[in-house]
């Protein structure tokens, strides 16, 4: 008998290697992951139905989202009393800070009796409809909570109001029940899909980032690759398609930090339109170019790091060209990208090594650029110093903060650059802040369980003391 494919859709990276090292341990299923929340998430499961795939098992609302735009099962893997004891007791000990658990019923009546059996200083909060999330957590942030447990959903929304989010997690024993519950659906609703389009392993194998329509907007097909889909709206594109057809040629478009060309072609009894998307950003693979959507969690317990983080968060600082000054791991790249995300800054934060800056200058003209990120290890030669005036210059017509990291404040190349308004903060070592260890230590376990499924870990008060006590050359990272 052939073993039954299934398609995973986990809507958080962490559920993966979890899932990946029990599928590979049952030998009737060929599982196949995908990382996906919501919509994303049924664009996968879309792609799965057409590869043949005989199920589809996800989470939460993904699944509810899934179930209805494919003709396949889907299972919902549910989430076990296990799972939320797992991410009270990892959370109870992170910080003094309040804590929300918030959710539907299914979740909270669980949740709450946890609490209450375990004595756990956290509140529980029960939601009847997933658009009640952003007044709730709105409300619980003005009562001074900021660390909220929830599932995809709920914490990304925490965290778009500068929260800190933590995800429940689905365990070992969720996962092998939605596998057992795929076999008996199988048994009953075996179904074969086909694929739709010949063109498909060509694109897959070039990685090419295109739709195929009518003249009436209706899709054949597509394919994306960068893009998690279609970067404009059906209406603009389709726009561009009616000027291909008026005029018969090509259409080129550039917008923002992609271009567009669309192209027509004869299949079978009519014309139809093939529009590529290409990333301008990729033209720069040198450097980094992140968009921020997440409020990055600063550990400010000790007296330097709250000063420290008052003074960014001051609205002047959102345009001011700042210098950060302090030894190598000090954390200075994750401040700058607090900096821009505690604005509100929609645009992408770009950090590049002091000899990229050539590059840097180009991709102005093209991308939604809010905020470089400029490392400097020493004084740069005469050229470069050229290069980061002109770079300056074009930062202050198109509104772009600056922000240089640098060991020391170089005094020779802040008057050539003309920064002497500009805002100098020093960051302090880790042994200048053994304030913040113990938070910093459980931030990291957070972090280390949310990105990678591992299992809880509980440090003891005395390891920590131990922490603060040894003198370590290094800082918070390498």
């Amino acid at each position: 008998m052939r073993k039954i494919k299934i398609g995973f859709i986990s809507p958080y990276e962490a559920m993966v290697p979890m899932v990946e090292e029990l599928g590979e341990k049952q030998e009737d299923l060929q599982v196949a992951t995908k990382v996906g929340n919501l919509e994303e998430g049924v664009k996968y499961a879309k792609e799965m139905e057409r590869s043949g795939y005989d199920l589809i098992i996800s989470r939460g609302g993904t699944a509810g989202l899934i179930r209805n735009a494919i003709s396949l099962p889907v299972i919902d893997v549910h989430m076990s009393g296990y799972d939320l004891l797992r991410t009270i007791m990892l959370t109870e000990g992170h910080s003094k800070e309040k804590k929300v658990l918030v959710g539907f019923t299914n979740i909270t009546l669980g949740a709450a009796s946890i609490i209450n059996l375990l004595e756990i200083d956290m509140t529980v909060v029960t939601i009847q409809d997933a658009n009640e999330v952003d007044v709730v957590l709105k409300s619980l942030k003005d009562e001074k909570h900021t660390i909220v447990l929830g599932d995809v959903v709920t914490v990304a929304a925490a965290q778009r109001l500068g929260m800190s989010g933590f995800l429940i997690q689905s365990g070992r024993e969720s996962i092998m029940e939605a596998f057992e519950e795929a076999r008996r659906q199988f048994v009953y609703q075996q179904k074969s899909q086909r694929l739709v389009n010949v063109m498909r392993y060509f694109l897959g194998a070039r990685k090419m980032d295109m739709l195929i329509a009518t003249a009436q907007g209706d899709v054949i097909f597509e394919n994306w690759s960068k893009f998690p889909g279609s970067p404009i709206s059906q209406n603009e594109w389709i726009e561009l398609v009616n000027q291909a057809f008026q005029t018969g040629n090509s259409i080129f478009r550039t917008v923002d930090t992609f271009q567009i060309r669309v192209d027509l072609f004869q299949e079978q009894e009519e014309k139809v339109a093939m529009i590529l998307f290409e990333d301008l950003l990729t033209a720069y693979p040198n450097i980094t170019i992140e968009q921020i959507d997440q409020l990055p969690y600063i550990v400010t317990e000790s007296a330097a790091m709250k000063r420290i983080k008052n003074l960014v968060e001051k609205p002047l600082m959102a345009k001011e060209n700042i210098v950060l000054i302090g030894k190598a791991g000090v954390g200075k790249k994750e401040l700058a990208r607090y900096i821009h995300a505690v604005h509100g800054k929609n645009g992408f934060f770009v950090s590049v090594d002091l000899d990229k800056l050539d590059q840097v200058e180009e991709s102005f003209a093209n991308s939604k650029i809010d905020t470089v990120f400029i490392h400097l290890s020493q004084v740069p030669e005469l050229k470069k110093v050229n290069e980061l005036q002109h770079i300056l210059a074009i930062a202050e017509q198109k509104n772009v903060q600056i922000i240089f990291s640098q060991q020391e404040v170089f005094e020779e190349l802040k008057i050539n650059l003309g920064m002497d308004e500009a805002v100098i903060i020093h960051l302090p070592s880790l042994q200048e802040r053994t304030e913040d260890i113990e938070t910093l230590v459980q931030q990291f376990l957070m972090e280390f369980h949310q990105e990678l499924g591992t299992q809880p870990i509980k440090v003891r008060k005395n390891a920590i003391e131990y922490l603060k006590n040894m003198q370590w050359p290094g800082n918070t990272t390498i």
